[in-house]
C-alpha cells in the first residue's frame, strides 16, 4: 500500500512540475507572437528574435531582438540632406547613421538595425500587459505612466 501511495504521490509531481514548465514555453511564444503583430501593425520592416527569457512561472516574459529596416533611395537622400544641416539634435544624428548606412555610390540600399525588445506579464496563461522597451519610437509611455509622473 504504501508503494502505491508513493508512486501516486511522485506521478502527480511530475505531472505539476511539467504543466509549470508548459506555461513558460506557452507564455514566451505568445509574448513573441505578439511582439511580431504589433510591429506588423506600424511598419514592414522585418523582425528578428535573439533571446526570450521568463520569469518564474512564465509570468513575466521579456523578448529580445532587432528591428532590421532597408533604406529606400528617397530616405537615403532625405538622410543625406540632413546629415549636412548638422543640427547636433537627436534626430540628426539618426539621419547621420543613416546616411552613413547608404553610401552614395553603393547600389544595393542598405539595412539600418536597430535593437528592439518588449515584455509581457502573465496572469496564468491570459495576458496581463504588453509593452515595448526599445526602439523609443515604440515604446512611447502611456497616458497613465505620463500622470504618474506629473505627480
Amino acid at each position: 500500500m504504501k508503494i502505491r501511495i508513493l508512486t501516486l504521490a511522485c506521478v502527480s509531481t511530475a505531472a505539476a512540475l511539467l504543466a509549470a514548465c508548459t506555461a513558460v514555453y506557452k507564455n514566451s511564444d505568445a509574448c513573441e507572437q505578439l511582439m511580431r503583430s504589433k510591429l506588423a501593425q506600424t511598419s514592414s520592416d522585418t523582425l528578428k528574435i535573439r533571446h526570450t527569457g521568463a520569469g518564474i512561472d512564465g509570468s513575466r516574459v521579456v523578448v529580445e531582438g532587432s528591428i532590421e529596416h532597408v533604406m529606400t533611395a528617397s530616405e537615403a537622400a532625405a538622410a543625406r540632406a540632413a546629415s549636412a544641416v548638422g543640427t547636433g539634435t537627436g534626430a540628426a544624428s539618426e539621419a547621420r547613421a543613416a546616411a552613413h548606412a547608404q553610401a552614395p555610390g553603393s547600389d544595393k540600399p542598405k539595412k539600418v538595425i536597430q535593437a528592439a525588445a518588449a515584455e509581457c506579464t502573465f496572469h496564468g496563461p491570459v495576458l496581463g500587459t504588453f509593452s515595448w522597451l526599445a526602439p523609443a519610437r515604440l515604446a512611447a509611455p502611456s497616458g497613465q505612466d505620463e500622470n504618474e509622473a506629473d505627480e
